[in-house]
């Protein structure tokens, strides 16, 4: 069994001028007690306690903001805007009369009962087995306004029992397409990237633009802008990839891009949002992947993405790529992005070095120049076999 957690993000239903600013009231005051807790030094943080502050908040709401001043968070930051308030497992319940669901938690008020706007099966599903306790534990509870909207944010962990994968599906990331996904024998699913390319683009030139005017409350607006919808793309983008994973019975490898960034890129290319790596959110689709997956039962492998897209699915040899078209030595061609998915799904890594021409004189020149393990046309071990009946 697996244990999973995740979040919930359900708005308020028909929530009330009243209430509405009363949660205003409770943001204040846990702001104002974090940003007083800051000028604390981090030695007389440590022994701190609810009964030392003087703040209008209950107990359970000031002894959350101690819990995280106290960590890494205290650490980082010098001064919050907004600190969210935020309450542990044991201090806030879910209730549901009829079919209406509603949470309680503490406020500068008191306690609070307030009813939650539940739109899918997805959340209420997850709702029921908080209330059956049901293989799930419950989180903290943060109160949090989006864009004007009041939310109630709970995490909650429960077991997801591991599935039994029989085939590996491997996926490709790019630029020009976002994710191709293939099974080892080539059946595939594709991810433009053209839309988002052209769009980054139009966000670069916005930013500019208000930039060289020096409105920079408009320029932070659109920056939050984009990022949303980036995530949107992703989270659309990995929803299809696990789906298709389910429908094959398979466990999703990925190639390993750490330090991606930190490669060589020409100045023209960097300076162009659809090409440049910075923007590139190669990472944010790995992580909603990963815990998708998770969610399914099923598990995220890592593989090195050296030679992916520029060695031959069928035989192991290194060929040639140009643009979206690779180019075996024999003359074979074919989508490049589907050839390096089909790798990625099939390698468990290289049999020796990628560097291999130091080697040349002492082994003697062959076929493959980066064979892979369990590849019949891999010439290293053909080499190695010989060797042994020598």
């Amino acid at each position: 069994m697996k244990r999973v957690t995740t979040t919930l993000k359900l708005k308020f239903l028909d929530l009330n001028v009243v209430k509405a600013e009363m949660f205003d009231q409770t943001v204040c005051a846990t702001t104002e007690l974090a940003n007083e807790l800051l000028r604390i030094s981090p030695k007389e943080r440590k022994a701190l306690t609810t009964a030392k502050v003087v703040t209008p908040l209950k107990s359970a709401l000031s002894n959350q903001v101690i819990r995280v001043l106290k960590g890494k968070a205290g650490q980082r930051v010098k001064h919050f805007k907004v600190f969210w308030p935020e309450v542990n497992n044991q201090n806030w319940k879910l209730h549901k009369i009829g079919s209406t669901y509603s949470v309680s938690f503490p406020t500068i008020q008191g306690d609070k009962r307030v009813p939650l706007e539940v739109s899918s099966s997805y959340y209420a599903e997850r709702l029921e087995r908080i209330l059956a306790e049901q293989d799930c534990e419950r989180g903290t509870l943060k109160l949090m306004q989006i864009r004007g909207v009041w939310y109630a944010v709970l995490s909650i962990t429960w077991e997801v029992p591991e599935v039994s994968s029989t085939e590996r599906l491997g996926v490709d990331r790019g630029q020009n397409r976002l994710a191709v996904a293939a099974t080892r024998w080539g059946r595939a699913v594709f991810f433009g990237g053209g839309e988002v390319a052209y769009r980054r683009r139009r966000f670069q030139k916005r930013r500019a633009q208000l930039q060289q005017a020096g409105k920079y409350r408009a320029l932070k607006r659109l920056e939050r802008k984009e990022a949303r919808w980036m995530r949107a793309v992703n989270h659309t983008v990995s929803r299809r990839i696990v789906r298709f994973a389910n429908a094959v019975n398979a466990d999703v490898w990925m190639e390993d891009l750490s330090g991606i960034r930190q490669s060589r890129q020409s100045q023209k290319a960097r300076s162009d949002a659809g090409k440049s790596r910075h923007t590139w959110s190669y990472y944010d689709l790995e992580r909603k992947v990963a815990y998708k997956l998770e969610m399914a039962g099923r598990t995220l492998h890592k593989r090195p993405a050296a030679y992916t897209s520029k060695t031959d699915h069928r035989t192991g040899l290194i060929g040639k790529r140009s643009g979206h078209l690779f180019t075996g030595q024999d003359g074979y061609c074919c989508d490049a992005d589907w050839n390096a998915a089909i790798n990625i799904a099939r390698w468990d890594g290289f049999s020796c070095p990628l560097s291999l021409k130091e080697a040349l004189p002492v082994i003697g020149r062959v076929g493959s120049g980066d064979g892979v393990v369990g590849n019949p046309l891999n010439s290293m071990n053909t080499l190695q076999s010989k060797v042994a009946r020598g």
